[in-house]
């Protein structure tokens, strides 16, 4: 199973902050942080107060900075 395929099957077609900050292992503060300051790198829609993040970009995401070299 691909890391796609369990993001999807874990959390379903769209992710809220906490399902992102816990994924990532940061603190929400954090994903907040990054919105407000257009550094977050992640596609995200924002519906009414709350944010949510495609599974899917947000499993290519994590698998570009898993596999770029440092």
């Amino acid at each position: 199973m691909t890391l796609e395929q369990s993001i999807l099957k874990r959390y379903g077609i769209f992710m809220n902050i906490d399902d992102v900050a816990e994924l990532m292992k940061i603190k929400k503060t954090s994903v907040y942080q990054q919105i407000y300051n257009g550094t977050l790198q992640l596609p995200h829609i924002k519906e009414g107060k709350k944010y949510l993040f495609p599974s899917d970009e947000v499993a290519q995401y994590l698998e570009r900075q898993i596999s770029r070299p440092t």
